[in-house]
């Protein structure tokens, strides 16, 4: 939007006369700022920044030195040959009674056999007066599902603070701050710096002097903790923990599986003030045994509620069968017989792999269920309903008619009259 307040207008003239980034910051941006790789295949490798090719002689433990640029490299194996990288980063100024931080974003594009090629710009500058006030400068930020970039003119950007759960589309959160960056004494004072990551330099200058777990947190510069401050509930709850890795200067490479390991040691009454428990040496190991280990006792816990279910269906269901248990009729080698127990149904269900146990038809009032047999062998599985004497269903292997399906319907519709005079008999 344009400026229309004296404030706008002020940080915009100041803004405008404000010194554009000199060559020197940009190359130490290129070197600084961006991942440094070499592709790798079964018979060569190639360096991204120089682009030229090299053996894969001198790799080693993933790592080497481009012969030709002499930069030091991460080697990934691929059959790639380009690669895209975006970063941000940002320096700090004070002018007048403001605290400055000017964020640009740098672009790389990597291609075989070429050198590699940059885009910078400024993106974005934070005005902050000592009230706290913020007012932000900047491009305009498209940010959507299908693009994320900066265009447009130069103007005032309204915004507000998201909150902890959702950012703003103008809270930019540099890599790294250039070391010419210069911070009000004030801020120094309680940490606030160029090593300054995790968190935006208005979030950490509204955040810090009032959280000593955050003060703490950058002081110690354990940025990878720094950036959940205002994420959730981990730092408080888990405070304790977190000094005891402070205090043994435990480096915590994924802090997401760490806050999820540390749930796992509460599920299992772990001591959370014990640095053998805290710290583990192998955090992935550790934090993917114990997933397994809940997840087996979640599984026993299961087959327990399971069993202890069906043991109350059964007594359920065996009251209501009492009047039909030991009916049975058969016609040649067919046997047709009342299913009389819940064990009964599981059984069933595995053998003919159809839904009788696992959709509870023990639990419906109105049914009957029997089972057709040949060798004491299910091959069928017929529901009545009691209310109309009719069949509903006679279903075969994997819900299919067998090849005696109409044997059985005609054997059971013979019987019905004497399902129909057991039932009424024991209901008079």
């Amino acid at each position: 939007m344009k400026a229309r307040t004296k404030l706008h207008i002020r940080v915009k003239k100041l803004s405008e006369a404000m010194p554009r980034i000199k060559k020197i910051q940009e190359k130490w941006a290129h070197q600084n700022c961006l991942p440094h790789l070499a592709y790798a295949n079964k018979s060569s490798a190639f360096c991204l920044d120089c682009g030229k090719s090299f053996s894969l002689d001198i790799i080693s433990r993933k790592t080497a030195t481009c012969p030709h640029c002499k930069q030091y490299l991460k080697v990934e194996l691929t059959r790639k040959t380009t690669h895209k990288a975006v970063t941000y980063f940002a320096i700090a100024h004070v002018i007048e009674d403001f605290q400055v931080a000017e964020y640009f974003e740098l672009r790389a594009y990597y291609k075989k056999g070429e050198k590699v090629h940059y885009f910078l710009q400024a993106i974005m500058e934070d005005w902050i007066l000592p009230n706290g006030k913020i007012t932000k400068i900047g491009l305009l930020h498209t940010l959507n599902y299908y693009c994320d970039s900066f265009s447009g003119s130069w103007e005032i950007r309204d915004w507000r603070h998201a909150g902890y759960y959702t950012r703003s589309k103008y809270e930019i959160y540099p890599r790294m701050y250039h070391p010419d960056s210069v911070f009000k004494p004030e801020f120094k004072k309680i940490g606030i710096n160029k090593n300054l990551a995790g968190l935006t330099l208005p979030e950490a200058i509204s955040i810090i002097p009032y959280n000593p777990k955050a003060e703490t947190l950058l002081k110690a510069k354990r940025f990878e903790l720094l950036e959940h401050v205002t994420s959730g509930s981990e730092i408080n709850r888990f405070w304790p923990s977190i000094k005891i890795a402070l205090r043994n200067k435990y480096k915590i490479k994924d802090v997401k599986i760490w806050f999820d390991y540390l749930d796992l040691l509460i599920y299992f009454q772990k001591d959370l003030h014990n640095a053998v428990y805290v710290c583990p040496k192998n955090l992935k190991k550790e934090h993917d045994r114990l997933v397994n280990k809940k997840r087996d006792r979640q599984r026993r816990e299961e087959i327990e509620r399971r069993r202890r279910e069906i043991e109350q269906a059964d007594i359920l269901f065996r009251s209501k069968i009492e009047k039909f248990t030991g009916l049975q009729f058969k016609s040649g080698e067919i046997v047709v017989k009342v299913l009389e127990s819940v064990k009964e149904f599981e059984q069933e269900g595995e053998i003919l792999n159809h839904c009788v146990f696992t959709n509870e038809y023990y639990a419906k009032e109105e049914s009957l269920i029997l089972s057709a047999r040949i060798d004491n062998v299910p091959v069928e599985t017929i529901e009545i309903n009691l209310g109309n004497m009719k069949i509903v269903q006679s279903r075969g292997l994997g819900n299919n008619p067998s090849a005696y399906n109409k044997k059985i319907v005609a054997l059971v519709k013979k019987n019905i009259p004497e399902i129909r005079r057991i039932f009424n008999h024991k209901i008079a």
